[in-house]
C-alpha cells in the first residue's frame, strides 16, 4: 500500500489551475482595458482626475473580475476546493504583482497578466489542496 502525503503536488489539478489563472486574468485584464480605453477620452477633458478615478475603478473590476472568473473556470474544470483556491490565488497574485520585474504598463502587462495569473493559479490550486488531508475536498 502506498500512501502519498498532502503536500505532494497533483500535475493535472496544478495544470488545470494554472491555465484558468492565466485565461482569467487575460480575459478580465483585456476586457477592462478595452473598457478603458473607451471611456478614457469620454471623460479626460471634463473632469480633474477622471483618469485616476477610471484607473482605480478598473483595477478594482480586474481584481474581483479575475477572481470571480477563475473561481468559476477552476469549478468547471474539476478542481477540488475552487473557493480556497481562488483565495489563496488572488493573494498569491498580489504579492506577484509588488515584486514583479516585468513591465506593469501595456502591452508589457499583458504578458505580466499571463505569468503572474498562470503562477497565482497553479499556487493557489496547490495551496488549497496542501491545506487539508488527501481524499478530503470539502464543500466548496
Amino acid at each position: 500500500m502506498t500512501t502519498t502525503h498532502r503536500l505532494a503536488p497533483r500535475w493535472g489539478e496544478i495544470v488545470r489551475g494554472a491555465a484558468a489563472g492565466a485565461g482569467a486574468t487575460l480575459a478580465v485584464g483585456l476586457a477592462a482595458l478595452g473598457a478603458g480605453a473607451v471611456i478614457g477620452p469620454l471623460a479626460a477633458g471634463d473632469v480633474i482626475g477622471a483618469n485616476i478615478g477610471l484607473g482605480l475603478a478598473l483595477l478594482a473590476v480586474r481584481l474581483v473580475g479575475t477572481a470571480l472568473l477563475f473561481w468559476w473556470l477552476v469549478r468547471r474544470l474539476g478542481v477540488p476546493r475552487p473557493g480556497p483556491a481562488t483565495a489563496a490565488g488572488l493573494v498569491v497574485y498580489l504579492l506577484l504583482g509588488v515584486v514583479s520585474p516585468l513591465d506593469p504598463a501595456p502591452p508589457g502587462a499583458v504578458l505580466a497578466w499571463a505569468v503572474q495569473g498562470g503562477l497565482a493559479g497553479a499556487l493557489g490550486v496547490y495551496i488549497a489542496g496542501a491545506s487539508v488531508a488527501r481524499g478530503d475536498t470539502g464543500p466548496l
